[in-house]
């Protein structure tokens, strides 16, 4: 069984897009779903003023929540979802959880060119591509 691993290290309306793509994938394929919930070390927001990081923080809370949600019900439909969380730097985990749990597949989501982290995922995916030996699947927002 081919195994999918979606690293998530920030919870957005992207984030939840790649949460839906792996599980319809799973789905269609006979996949197993590996959700991987990433942090950092170094989780403070100190470039933000305080009322921006609570709404941040609360955004980010209802996609996580939406995000459980989706496995739960997937999980009562009979897709076998894992679930990690861990703490660190995100391609040294990844790669990790790649080796370790024998991924086949991984599913990122990539924002717009126009966000600020659009760069730094890009060079993330170059890098997974390099070091693993997995199939790397990019979901982008949603039109429409």
């Amino acid at each position: 069984m081919n195994k999918i691993l979606v690293p998530l290290d920030n919870f957005s309306e992207i984030s939840l897009n790649a949460a839906r793509y792996a599980v319809e994938f799973a789905k269609r394929s006979g996949s197993k779903p590996i959700f991987l919930f990433l942090y950092r070390n170094d989780d403070a927001r100190s470039d933000h003023f305080v009322t921006d990081v609570s709404q941040a923080v609360e955004r980010e809370k209802k996609i996580r929540k939406k995000i459980e949600l989706l496995i739960d019900r997937s999980t009562m439909e009979g897709i076998n979802i894992e679930q990690y969380e861990c703490c660190g730097e995100y391609i040294e985990k990844v790669c990790e959880f790649v080796r370790n749990l024998n991924i086949a597949e991984i599913v990122i989501a990539v924002p717009d060119k126009k966000d600020e982290h659009y760069n730094k995922i890009k060079k993330n995916i170059s890098l997974l591509v390099q070091m693993t030996s997995c199939r790397v699947l990019t979901v982008k927002k949603k039109v429409g």
